[in-house]
């Protein structure tokens, strides 16, 4: 049986409404867990909640407030959760069996859409199943596939030791995005692994498309201290830039009389890409343009987010 006393939920945030309606769903299932979040802005009125500890900062990094938080935890296990995810029943308990099994490793579960979604939270759920999107999509947008090894998921659903994400330093205060990438990939560097368990589900709440766009040009433009490293498996984030260069080199067309051969064809089979996956995911004449267009936007925008990003970083450095 799992003893919940060895574990603590951490969630990072902004201001307290952000996590207000995440805290009630975990007491449904978990009523007396502790819970410590770190965020910017809190009233006194919402400092009385049991087994609930508030960190406020100033910091707007989420890796500097998952560490401030962890320094003030003392359970064997902590919980990475984000604040706009609440997890499913058997969440911890399916995960602590591999934690007794996998030592030194993290446990990450996948982050799929809620029930009862709005028409717009619903197409940005389906946009994020696609490969054009998300990562691993079957792995982090589903839980059908079996517990195995993987690279990376992201940790908006994270369960480790505690002296174990101490003994890695912790995460590096000084990014504001990207800090599990950066962390899984120094953990693999000495031979540590994470472990994919797909019963461990947590819903993660999706949002507006205009903050989806939103937040795709934000994590592509804080991806420079990520995209400096030597580690091969970054190329993979240069993508959306690379394509964004190509699109803007339209022009070349009238400048170079071949160009035209090159730049057509990969435009097509691009569109063509869309065009499948807007098929493969819509569910309706209304939501096939919509999603069409949006998958578009939601490709581009982190390589603008990326290109001006390079002047930002290297303007402070």
């Amino acid at each position: 049986m799992t003893n919940l006393k060895n574990f603590t939920i951490i969630i990072p945030c902004i201001r307290f409404n952000d996590v207000r309606q995440t805290i009630k769903k975990i007491r449904k299932i978990y009523k007396n867990i502790k819970i410590i979040i770190c965020l910017n802005y809190l009233k006194s009125s919402n400092k009385k909640l049991k087994n609930v500890k508030f960190i406020i900062t100033e910091s707007q990094s989420i890796a500097e407030k998952r560490n401030l938080s962890v320094n003030l935890c003392k359970s064997k296990y902590i919980i990475f959760l984000d604040s706009d995810a609440y997890p499913d029943k058997n969440w911890i308990e399916s995960a602590s069996k591999f934690l007794l099994r996998k030592k030194n490793c993290i446990i990450a579960g996948p982050h799929i859409d809620p029930p009862n979604q709005n028409e717009e939270e619903k197409i940005i759920g389906l946009i994020k199943k696609s490969f054009l999107i998300t990562m691993k999509p079957k792995l982090q947008k589903q839980n059908n596939e079996k517990p195995q090894y993987v690279s990376f998921l992201p940790s908006a659903n994270w369960f480790l030791h505690r002296k174990f994400f101490n003994s890695m330093g912790q995460m590096d205060n000084r990014l504001l995005r990207n800090e599990d990438w950066d962390f899984v990939y120094r953990m693999s560097k000495k031979n540590f692994k994470l472990f994919y368990s797909p019963r461990s589900v947590v819903f993660h709440e999706n949002s507006t498309i205009k903050h989806f766009i939103k937040k795709r040009y934000v994590y592509g433009f804080h991806m420079w201290p990520i995209l400096k490293q030597l580690n091969p498996e970054n190329y993979y984030f240069f993508l959306p830039l690379f394509f964004l260069l190509f699109l803007l080199s339209f022009p070349l067309c009238y400048i170079i009389d071949f160009y035209f051969l090159i730049y057509f064809p990969i435009l097509f089979v691009y569109l063509t890409t869309v065009l499948l996956e807007t098929l493969r995911w819509c569910y309706n004449i209304k939501s096939f343009f919509k999603m069409f267009f949006v998958l578009i936007l939601a490709n581009l925008s982190p390589g603008f987010g990326i290109l001006f990003g390079f002047f930002d970083f290297f303007k402070k450095k």
